[in-house]
């Protein structure tokens, strides 16, 4: 028995041995084939350049171009390269060999610029290059600086403005300080084809105002100047406003008695700073509210209610009960029925989603929740009680909410119709 035990332990010596020095055969041959290569041994097919693409057709768009080519029948292909100097600064641009083509941007001009297109291999040999000449359409920059217009509006300056190539863009505010020098006053970073903004805060006396464009590249337009005069306004005071409980009215709070409608001047708003009506109360829907003073109004702020989560809760912003159409209504004596005799109609309101995209963008919540979004009244007289009548929500549900309501104007004596 033990002879056997003994005679298996020498054929298992024997064994590992054996493997034992196959794989140290192995690794010295490994080592020497590296050696080899480095001695002259035709190196791997990867570190080969790939043949150049071909038949490059061009499509100049604003401030760039759109490269078409022909790839090369390279089996190490990796990427096609676009190399160009804009100024003093050198840009590549790749794209992967499922493509064929690619987007150059960030020309400030109309002037032609030379490219040069590369194809490059897996372990990054590029091909030989193929020269290239663009000329870029009017960049975005430079269409939506001519496209700008300023105008006096309530308390400070309104800019309309088109980026017909929806890019993006920063378009800058400046104003004089008490010394006469100019100074960025107020920035609004956007996407959008078109719209318009308003800075405000001023005094309605002549001043200075400026504007120019800046884009991603750190291209920018030359500045318009223009000298205005603000129209006068005032905020209304929070502390004189009170509901109105009419009967047709829809009034009741959901869930929570901190979604009342008091909520809408507490200037406090959020996520859960709203009035909120009751699910199941109808569209359309009113509210009404006494304003406590005569006013002329020029405009209101409307805060939207703020979800923080990118276009998956439905009870934010651009979604859910959020009002898109409304009505506003005026009366300096209102019918205690509820009915609609005695109410004027001063406006009706559609709001905007800067970006148009499904999903919420920074400039989306920036714009409508935290700056607000304004609306302004064209030519109101003078009212006192105000009733607003919700006509469309963002979600298509069948109840309302409002974070809160800012007005402006000027407050008159007291009237009666």
């Amino acid at each position: 028995m033990v002879k056997s035990m003994i005679n298996k332990i020498s054929i298992m010596k024997k064994n590992y041995m054996r493997n034992f020095f196959m794989l140290t055969i192995i690794i010295i041959s490994m080592i020497k084939c590296s050696d080899d290569v480095g001695r002259g041994i035709p190196p791997l097919k990867d570190d080969a350049p790939p043949s150049p693409v071909t038949g490059v057709q061009i499509v100049a768009i604003p401030g760039g171009a759109i490269l078409s080519y022909t790839l090369p029948k390279s089996e190490n292909l990796l990427f096609v390269m676009a190399e160009y100097s804009i100024g003093d600064k050198l840009f590549e641009k790749k794209s992967s060999f499922y493509n064929n083509n690619l987007i150059v941007e960030g020309f400030p001009d109309t002037k032609q610029y030379n490219l040069k297109l590369y194809s490059v291999s897996r372990s990054g040999v590029k091909s030989a290059p193929v020269d290239v000449r663009i000329n870029p359409l009017t960049p975005p920059v430079e269409s939506a600086f001519n496209s700008v217009l300023m105008e006096a509006t309530f308390g400070g300056v309104k800019v309309r403005f088109e980026n017909e190539s929806e890019s993006e863009l920063k378009l800058i505010v400046l104003t004089t300080d008490s010394l006469g020098d100019l100074y960025p006053v107020d920035v609004l970073y956007t996407k959008r084809k078109e719209g318009s903004f308003s800075v405000r805060g001023f005094d309605p006396e002549m001043r200075k105002f400026g504007f120019y464009v800046l884009d991603r590249w750190d291209n920018y337009s030359d500045t318009l100047f223009v000298e205005l005069t603000p129209w006068f306004e005032e905020q209304l005071d929070k502390f004189k406003f009170k509901p109105i409980y009419l009967p047709t009215d829809t009034y009741e709070a959901h869930a929570s008695a901190s979604y009342t409608l008091e909520r809408l001047w507490d200037d406090v708003w959020g996520t859960t700073a709203a009035f909120h009506t009751k699910p199941n109360t109808g569209i359309p829907q009113w509210f009404t509210f006494d304003m406590g003073q005569p006013a002329r109004l020029s405009r209101f702020k409307f805060h939207h209610r703020y979800a923080s989560s990118s276009g998956a809760a439905s009870d934010g912003q651009y979604s859910g009960g959020d009002p898109q159409i409304m009505e506003v209504y005026g009366s300096n004596n209102p019918s205690s029925d509820g009915s609609w005799d005695s109410w004027t109609l001063i406006g009706l309101f559609e709001s905007v989603k800067p970006s148009g995209d499904p999903k919420w963008t920074s400039e989306d919540i920036q714009f409508a929740v935290n700056d607000g979004e304004d609306f302004e009244f064209e030519d109101a007289d003078v009212y006192r009680y105000l009733r607003f009548k919700i006509l469309k929500n963002w979600g298509g549900v069948s109840y309302i909410y409002i974070a809160e309501l800012t007005f402006w104007g000027e407050v008159v004596e007291d009237v009666t119709e």
